[in-house]
């Protein structure tokens, strides 16, 4: 069914591109050594540094990569517009290859700026590859096995976490001399991408939707799958630009070409309502992760080891054995992403984190109340089953934003999801170690374990199933959920027994807007109860023409709908009087 196209192109990026994020945790095991060359850099300026100064130093040595993939997440939807998936990833390539360069000779010149201005500038393809890897890996693979390829990116991140954990051991590459060499491997598999990317096709969806290039198009699904999964990727790709017309028009925007992406505009992620819940959600599901405190874990599980009380030795070899449990069981989400789907993951996800940490906190508590040997190693294995979690819902949120919005809105979406996640995790890895300072190890995990349970509730209830589903199936599925969430939290509805109705369904449902479709579905219905009593239909007419009225026309609707109960007490209270007056009248 693939091609050998296919195959490399996905191998190509995965390891060119997604591997940058080697350069995130390459620090963590060498920082006593790159700390000692700062500080005999500094004495041979004439510029000794204190003890806090250093560390402040070290501190921006850390972060700085955070600042670059704040940029790098900016630049996804721009880059991906005007370039192209393909040639976008070939840039970030040799932005990579240059911020290696510096780290290698950052040493050579004593320059610890150098330093920083190297890991900014790799933190910046780490943003980039943050949305340019998923999104090209699943707009080339077919609906079926999306979720397999963009989880492809998960699991070379992963390991290039544990790797750079291995390669920077003091015993491995992490020592005086060849610290720079650990630091500047990244550019490695970036180099050989820049030389073999140009050579594969350009994403079939950015072709036909946004260059409008039928003939190109096909090429490139004749280059990547064979003829029948080609016709069908080529008719679903027409569907979705269809789709993406119909939503043009609704939002005003009839004068755009279909598929073009340069009509999309972040802001209207916010003003659409068709748009609006998808983006909440997608966002959502991003901070759900990275609230988890996944960025405090990776950058300083080290240091969380050494303050449950274990040896600097087992702690270096203890963030190590996190980092093969995080690789295999990223490696495992490939089977369970496509079989369980996402949103079930994504529940497991954060329910074995949630426990983790509570645990985490919990074993933290006795170690440092009683000194004991066991609950050291019991945090062992909390952050180990901590990882086990994250590791196998990693790739969900990065999946999120690509899958739920049309090709006219992902680039946006995806934009602002890594921004937001890229944000969060300088804001954790700046503050997390000032805040464990003010409130103690125990509770430093208590606001992730309060982030987390929430965003179990979250998920269940608005977060989609989109495996093997159209962008329009999700959409109307976000919708519903959304209807169902309202309708249960609006107390102020009259329960469904007091409300009269000659629909067959629920009155609180004829009181909330419903969808075209429905609306056309209940006015069937409604036909078939002509020979209602006048009466009852007069009384039932107010609801249903609330029922029906569309969104934009309905000008009093949250006024109409505080003042049913009045109106109810008011009505019944003539039915009373007209039954005692002998008037015929009729409780309904």
């Amino acid at each position: 069914m693939y091609k050998r196209t296919y195959y490399i192109s996905v191998l190509v990026v995965a390891f060119g591109s997604s591997f940058s994020f080697y350069s995130y945790d390459v620090v963590n095991p060498a920082q006593n050594i790159v700390m000692s060359w700062l500080n005999d850099t500094y004495r041979a300026r004439g510029q000794p540094k204190s003890a806090s100064e250093l560390d402040f130093v070290w501190s921006v040595v850390v972060s700085s990569i955070a600042v670059g993939a704040i940029c790098g997440a900016l630049s996804t939807k721009p880059l991906a517009e005007k370039l192209g998936r393909r040639n976008a990833l070939i840039a970030n390539g040799m932005l990579n290859v240059f911020g290696a360069l510096l780290e290698l000779f950052s040493k050579m010149l004593a320059s610890p700026e150098l330093l920083i201005f190297g890991r900014m500038v790799l933190g910046a393809t780490m943003g980039l590859s943050s949305g340019l890897a998923p999104m090209y890996l699943m707009e080339i693979t077919p609906m079926k096995s999306r979720g397999a390829a963009a989880t492809c990116h998960m699991i070379v991140v992963a390991f290039a976490d544990w790797f750079s954990l291995f390669l920077s051991l003091p015993e491995v590459l992490g020592d005086a001399q060849n610290w720079p060499v650990a630091f500047a491997f990244s550019g490695l598999p970036a180099f050989i991408l820049c030389c073999v990317l140009p050579f594969c096709p350009e994403s079939p969806k950015f072709t036909l939707l946004s260059r409008r290039d039928r003939v190109g198009t096909l090429d490139t699904l004749a280059r990547l799958v064979n003829v029948h999964e080609g016709q069908t990727m080529f008719e679903a790709l027409q569907r979705e630009g269809q789709s993406t017309q119909t939503l043009t028009v609704a939002d005003g925007n009839s004068d755009q070409q279909p598929g073009t992406m340069s009509a999309a505009s972040i802001c209207r992620l916010f003003r659409s309502t068709e748009l609006r819940m998808a983006f909440l959600i997608s966002m959502w599901v991003m901070v759900a992760q990275q609230m988890t405190g996944c960025a405090a874990v990776f950058a300083y599980s080290t240091d969380m080891f050494l303050n449950a009380g274990l040896e600097p030795s087992i702690a270096r070899y203890s963030t190590l054995a996190i980092g093969i449990m995080y690789f295999l069981f990223a490696c495992s989400s490939v089977f369970f992403i496509e079989r369980k789907g996402r949103r079930a993951l994504s529940l497991f996800q954060l329910t074995l984190v949630t426990i983790s940490l509570s645990f985490m906190s919990f074993f933290s508590w006795i170690q440092a109340s009683s000194g004991s040997k066991i609950a050291s190693y019991g945090s062992i294995v909390a952050l180990l089953v901590y990882m086990c979690g994250y590791g196998i819902g990693s790739p969900i949120p990065w999946m999120i934003a690509s899958e739920i919005f049309p090709t006219k809105y992902r680039a946006s979406a995806v934009t602002v999801a890594i921004t937001i996640a890229w944000t969060l995790a300088f804001v954790i890895s700046l503050a997390y170690l000032p805040f464990r300072g003010a409130v103690g190890v125990p509770m430093s995990y208590l606001p992730f374990i309060l982030f987390s349970a929430f965003s179990v509730g979250f998920v269940y209830f608005l977060l989609p199933e989109t495996k093997n589903r159209h962008t329009d199936e999700i959409a109307e599925d976000i919708q519903t959920r959304s209807n169902n969430l309202r309708r249960h939290s609006l107390n102020i509805l009259p329960s469904a027994h007091s409300v009269p109705s000659t629909l067959g369904i629920s009155p609180s449902m004829e009181v909330l807007a419903i969808s075209a479709n429905q609306r056309q579905r209940l006015l069937a219905h409604r036909s078939s109860f002509a020979g209602t009593s006048a009466m009852s239909s007069a009384r039932s007419g107010k609801y249903a023409s609330l029922a029906f009225t569309p969104p934009e026309e309905r000008g009093g609707l949250w006024e109409r709908v505080r003042m049913y109960p009045q109106r109810q007490k008011r009505d019944r209270s003539s039915t009373e009087g007209g039954q005692e007056n002998g008037n015929g009248g009729t409780n309904l």
